[in-house]
């Protein structure tokens, strides 16, 4: 058996407020890093940071006790992708980004793409909210988790062409299909009570999972 990957914990400044979700993602062991005013949000989680990262302009700021990394406000990366090299560089592995999704749209979409470049150094990224989960996924074959389940499964083409598509463990199934970028096709399926399997052969996608159900009853 392999060593397990090492955890890191990203909080970026879009606010929240019910972190419980967080459950089944963190292990005890994780790295907690806050971009600028991500640490609100590590508050509100109950977590105590590990290291804060930021040019603090958006609520963040260094405080007694907690190693922090000051970044200019003129510069070339979002405090958030500052955060991600911090922690590759820190030897994580599985990187959880939080707090990230909302508020600027800019700042939303430049966060989901976040996770191509956290996978091309080598990661692997969630990008996570209470009612959402997005994967970044390169190609092959990539089973998710039964737990925690959601209502929707949707895949979106991040290359203009997507081949080889095949879904299974899904209210729509598809075999060897085609995806263009902007087609709607693969959006909103559904899990079908089996493990959901989103293979492709060529081609890079998000694999976003919607709409978190509760946990059934024991």
């Amino acid at each position: 058996m392999g060593e397990e990957v090492r955890q890191a914990l990203l909080f970026g400044a879009v606010p929240g407020t019910d972190w419980s979700f967080l459950r089944d993602y963190l292990r005890e062991d994780c790295l907690v890093i806050c971009a600028d005013g991500g640490v609100q949000n590590a508050r509100r989680a109950g977590l105590r940071p590990h290291l804060l990262v930021g040019d603090w302009d958006s609520g963040g700021a260094p405080q007694v006790g907690i190693p922090a990394v000051s970044l200019p406000p003129e510069k070339d990366l979002t405090d958030l992708q500052a955060a991600a090299e911090l922690a590759i560089a820190r030897g994580c592995g599985q990187l959880l980004l939080c707090g990230c999704a909302g508020g600027r749209l800019d700042h939303t979409a430049s966060n989901l793409v976040l996770l191509e470049w956290i996978a091309g150094r080598g990661a692997e990224a969630l990008l996570l909210d209470g009612d959402n989960e997005v994967r970044f996924h390169p190609g092959g074959t990539l089973t998710l988790p039964a737990v925690p389940r959601y209502r929707y499964l949707s895949v979106i083409p991040l290359d203009r062409t997507i081949r080889g598509v095949t879904l299974r463990g899904v209210k729509y199934p598809l075999t060897d299909a085609e995806l263009t970028r902007g087609d709607t096709l693969s959006v909103s399926n559904e899990p079908a009570g089996e493990p959901c399997v989103v293979s492709t052969v060529s081609g890079c996608v998000l694999v976003i999972r919607s709409q978190r159900l509760p946990d059934p009853s024991p």
